[in-house]
């Protein structure tokens, strides 16, 4: 296997991506990482984006992180991401609460509201 990649998040996180898979069938990169932020708390979403979009040179809104799992006391966190060649592919695969929730956008959940947003 190949030189794991490092990522620098924040001044008191850091990480290693642990695989790196290219999918072409939903023209994406999957990426799992393993985040090291002993001593502080879990590194933002927001945190996460910027780094990978600087390091992998992609816009912010096309990466979603999947979700953060963070073990209990031990400062490591675990991160699923994928990373999107275009727009449409994104918005055709992610659940809306998630491109909601990566770009900092308000997504109206279900309820009897719902069908109303338009």
């Amino acid at each position: 296997m190949s030189q794991q990649l490092k990522v620098k998040v924040s001044d008191k996180a850091e990480g290693i991506v642990e695989k790196d898979i290219q999918n072409n069938v939903f023209n994406r990169r999957e990426l799992y990482i393993k985040i090291y932020h002993i001593g502080s708390g879990t590194p933002s979403r927001k945190e996460i984006i910027s780094a990978l979009s600087a390091i992998y040179g992609a816009k912010e809104d096309l990466i979603v992180v999947k979700d953060i799992e963070t073990v209990y006391g031990g400062g490591i966190s675990y991160v699923r991401v994928n990373i999107y060649k275009n727009k449409e592919d994104l918005e055709k695969i992610e659940p809306k609460h998630l491109i909601g929730r990566d770009t900092g956008q308000k997504v109206k959940k279900g309820g009897k509201n719902a069908a109303k947003q338009g």
